[in-house]
């Protein structure tokens, strides 16, 4: 049997923008091991002193590009920098970078985006509404554009509780709002921001909700359509089982908790949260540019640009945050050679009881071990840690107090549209996981990949925690004990006064 999907990608040139980053490297890695592209064209910054084209060669030590890198030579001659930049003016490209965008590209995933939900209302602006702005500018009067595939967030219009696939009506006009990021003064920019994001929780998701609407506006007449996955986390199979280099939402939260650095979050434990695993996000994501080509072929004159929601909606996924935790607690998996102490989470939903128990457990030990560092002559850090951590938890708190219904009747259909070949080659049933695998993946992927710990010593490190533990529970119980010595003492002194 053929396979459609592919034979769409044959001899394609694909533009990638935010291909350095966590989904970029694993589309380039998906598309050179699975799809015979023509090429592969990364707008890139230069970033640390580094070139863009050092930066590339950089991309193919990484363990997410471990199955190619044998065929190095083979697939590197496929990847080419565009040197350039989402914040500026036709995206900072030369004449002949822009020269291969307007006649050359094929199909495109604007991946790129500023992710930092802290960043200022200016910055996020300027990456995420003007980079959109600007990319299909660029691309409006290509005559070989077969698709177009905007990335965006399932918590763009997170005001809303229940989030169809749709376009919903901007918050402002995205040209305007460029111009205003343009002309106003950053301090005044700054003062009106807080008015401008309104009932957005921060600038991240307000900047893709406004950015959201230019595929209705700049993208007409072009075979475009917007993406928004929910949390995306660690691998199931591909490149690697439990890869990610990702630790936004609950990845950081489990691997803070793990560290036996964060103790406490403001959550609600009982509600349920959408997760979805890296590698079949991206699946869903080269299938849909091949739908969107169908879909543009065949209603030319009257297209509407379709909308996917890839949620973990009516799937084995869709746990509540307890439940999702408890799945990580019951995973046999080599315990983090970074830890410092034994791990226990709280999930607080009352703000007062949460103040509390952060003072108890992150406030009192950051100063007792910063203390213990300045008597031995060494630089204090804990403090500055629980510091970051704290404000991430305060971003965050907003989802974790929260539940959506995020529906995907989407994801079914272009599911439906796929051959066995396509099916087996690009997976993104989410019910097809074996969860308690899954989970031990992740936990052991975050121990390879993120933290770098040699998995050859694992026995070591399980000796340690082991040690850590007794601890834990050697402090515990001596606390109990301890505040039961005045307990005791007023009962007996109680019972004392009776027998006079």
């Amino acid at each position: 049997m053929s396979c459609d999907v592919r034979s769409f990608y044959h001899n394609k040139n694909v533009l990638l923008t935010g291909g350095t980053g966590f989904l970029g490297k694993m589309i380039i890695e998906k598309l050179l091991r699975t799809c015979e592209v023509e090429g592969i064209y990364l707008i890139v910054r230069p970033k640390k002193g580094l070139t863009p084209e050092e930066r590339l060669k950089n991309l193919f030590d990484e363990p997410v590009l471990n199955k190619i890198r044998e065929n190095k030579s083979k697939y590197f001659k496929k990847l080419h920098t565009l040197e350039g930049n989402l914040t500026k003016k036709e995206l900072g490209l030369n004449e002949e970078d822009k020269e291969i965008i307007r006649n050359k590209i094929n199909i495109v995933f604007h991946c790129g985006a500023s992710l930092n939900m802290d960043s200022i209302l200016g910055d996020a602006i300027k990456t995420n509404v003007r980079g959109t702005s600007e990319l299909l500018d660029l691309i409006k009067n290509n005559q070989n554009i077969n698709a177009f595939v905007q990335i965006s967030t399932a918590y763009s219009n997170c005001y809303e509780r229940a989030i169809n696939e749709k376009f919903y009506d901007p918050p402002v006009n995205p040209e305007f709002l460029i111009k205003m990021s343009d002309e106003l003064d950053s301090n005044i920019l700054n003062e009106i921001s807080k008015g401008l994001i309104g009932k957005w929780p921060n600038s991240y998701v307000f900047s893709k909700a406004v950015a959201e609407n230019l595929l209705l506006t700049k993208g007409k007449n072009l075979p475009v359509g917007l993406f928004r996955p929910a949390i995306v986390t660690s691998t199931v199979s591909e490149p690697l089982p439990g890869w990610s280099d990702n630790l936004y939402g609950p990845l950081g939260i489990i691997l803070s908790s793990y560290c036996g650095i964060l103790r406490v979050v403001r959550a609600n434990g009982n509600l349920k949260s959408h997760t979805v695993p890296g590698d079949m996000c991206i699946n869903a994501i080269i299938c849909f540019a091949w739908d969107i080509s169908n879909k543009w072929k065949s209603s030319n004159e009257n297209y509407l640009p379709p909308v996917m929601n890839y949620s973990a909606k009516n799937t084995k996924l869709l746990l509540s945050v307890n439940d999702y935790l408890n799945m990580v607690n019951k995973t046999d998996f080599p315990p983090f050679k970074k830890a410092m102490w034994y791990q226990v989470l709280f999930l607080i939903e009352n703000k007062f009881c949460y103040i509390t128990l952060k003072f108890l457990l992150h406030t009192i030990p950051s100063y007792l071990v910063d203390s213990l560092l300045i008597m031995s002559a060494r630089k204090t850090r804990t403090k500055n840690i629980y510091m970051k951590i704290e404000r991430t938890s305060d971003i965050l708190c907003y989802f974790l107090l929260r539940e959506w219904e995020i529906n995907n009747d989407n994801v079914a259909k272009l599911w439906e549209k796929l051959n066995e070949n396509d099916q087996a080659i690009f997976n993104f049933d989410i019910n097809s996981i074996d969860l308690n695998a899954y989970f031990k993946d992740m936990l052991t992927g975050m121990k390879k990949f993120i933290l770098k710990e040699d998995m050859a010593k694992s026995k070591l490190h399980k000796q340690r925690y082991k040690r850590l533990t007794l601890l834990h529970y050697s402090l515990k119980y001596s606390l109990i004990g301890l505040s039961m010595i005045p307990i005791y003492r007023s009962i007996s002194k109680l019972i004392f006064q009776k027998k006079r």
